[in-house]
């Protein structure tokens, strides 16, 4: 069988580059061992967010009262819960099936094994092409000595395919899958405890959503050991987890879920393709070292988001057609926590800005001092901006009811070389959090009307 690109992987990115490279006329087929949509689709994004989304219903619920509406919460159906997550599902791997028929693009369910530059093996058939993209993702790490099995400890993706809600929960592991699935289950009744080995949080944000994020977690009643770690799970029931910090812990929890990152899968290979730490080195086009064959996605271990695997497949396509693409920056790759407030990140944090420019100034605004922000009365939140000594933005940083749709006004001020002054120039509408970003941008030069 002999086609222009073989693409293996039907996540964020090979889905993408197949529709991309199809309807610019391109033969495309795309080879796929798990459920169409990949991760993201299937046990990541998708189902994350549809189970957050009932968390945050289940929160106006509980705090009604303090808008005076008398409401009560009466406890949740969690069959009901995952039926809805997995009608979500559904609905998202429906619509990349009816991209893939809509542009004749050929799939081929099995595990592939590429087995020179332009062959690759899947179900003892050779398919020959042109090209080839590799967007196989990754996977979930285990720890050591503690290593998941699917029952007592778990992965996010089994996090997100339990029959009942546990009476209590233990996450290994803040960053923002540690919270968001502690957002989860404290909201949905589960008593939950979160461990995590650096001082803050959510390591790799800016401080400040950090502490936003323990204010949040410690308001839900979800008990934190940053600082800590996890030494031992015995398997009892309850399992008795053994924690190591600034006071030697023992703590009981009917599950523990095991939240520490993602690790590239590359596929099989005939051929010298996957580096040491096992992820696919590629350079700003997404080219491998062998000719021919591209690395999209969190298998390329450059940035494990959706948004970046779309990206990417964006620009492996334009190089697999001859056209001119701008090289791949995670510089300018926005992240967000969909918890509420919603927590969100583009370019350096504060602590990376001060480490790389001799001198920077930052402005914060907190959310509550929006004019959006006194009239729902949201108490935690805030703009962060950060801007290098000529004034040019580095790092935006929000936490806020929506954060994760509005910054993308900050990335995009990050993308087109902005100055703070410039962000801080715009006319937003009001009242909006999103206002909070104009003031925090005025208050790296001191200019916030509204900081008095």
């Amino acid at each position: 069988m002999d086609k222009d690109l073989t693409i293996i992987g039907s996540g964020p990115g090979g889905y993408v580059a197949a529709v991309l490279a199809s309807k610019k006329g391109l033969d495309v087929t795309v080879i796929e061992k798990g459920p169409i949509g990949g991760v993201c689709t299937n046990y990541g994004c998708i189902p994350s967010k549809a189970l957050l989304s009932t968390a945050e219903k289940i929160e106006n619920i509980k705090g009604a009262k303090r808008d005076g509406i008398m409401a009560a919460f009466d406890g949740v159906d969690f069959d009901k819960i995952m039926s809805k997550k997995e009608r979500a599902v559904k609905v998202s791997r429906k619509a990349i099936k009816n991209l893939f028929e809509k542009h004749e693009i050929e799939m081929v369910e099995g595990e592939a094994e590429i087995v020179s530059s332009d062959e690759v093996k899947v179900n003892d058939e050779i398919i020959k092409s042109d090209y080839m993209i590799v967007a196989t993702g990754s996977k979930p790490i285990s720890l050591p000595n503690i290593q998941i099995d699917g029952e007592n400890i778990l992965s996010s993706r089994d996090a997100l395919e339990l029959d009942d809600v546990p009476e209590s929960l233990l996450i290994i592991g803040g960053g923002y899958i540690g919270v968001e699935m502690a957002y989860i289950y404290s909201s949905l009744g589960s008593e939950v405890t979160i461990i995590e080995l650096m001082d803050d949080l959510l390591p790799n944000m800016d401080k400040g959503l950090s502490e936003v994020a323990e204010k949040m977690m410690k308001r839900k009643r979800v008990k934190i050991f940053t600082g800590s770690k996890v030494t031992e799970v015995e398997k009892n029931k309850p399992l008795e987890v053994q924690i190591e910090g600034d006071t030697e812990k023992s703590i009981e929890a009917e599950k523990v879920l095991c939240a520490v990152g993602r690790k590239p899968t590359a596929p099989k290979s005939e051929i010298e393709l996957v580096s040491e730490d096992g992820h696919i080195d590629v350079d700003g086009h997404m080219k491998t070292k062998i000719e021919d064959v591209y690395a999209i996605g969190d298998v390329n271990g450059k940035s494990l988001l959706a948004h970046s695997a779309f990206k990417q497949a964006e620009i492996a396509v334009k190089n697999i057609l001859g056209e001119e693409a701008k090289s791949f920056s995670e510089f300018s790759v926005p992240a967000g926590i969909y918890t509420h407030p919603e927590m969100a990140s583009v370019g350096l944090t504060e602590k990376e800005a001060s480490e790389k420019s001799k001198e920077i100034d930052v402005g914060e605004f907190p959310i509550s001092a929006t004019g959006r922000g006194s009239s729902t009365g949201e108490r935690m939140g805030l703009a962060k901006v950060i801007a290098d000594s000529r004034n040019k933005i580095l790092g935006v940083h929000l936490a806020c009811p929506g954060a994760t749709d509005i910054i993308m006004e900050a990335a995009t001020a990050i993308e087109k070389g902005m100055t703070a002054d410039e962000l801080g120039d715009l006319i937003h509408p009001h009242p909006t959090y999103s206002e909070a970003i104009k003031e925090a941008a005025e208050n790296v030069s001191g200019e916030s009307v509204h900081s008095g």
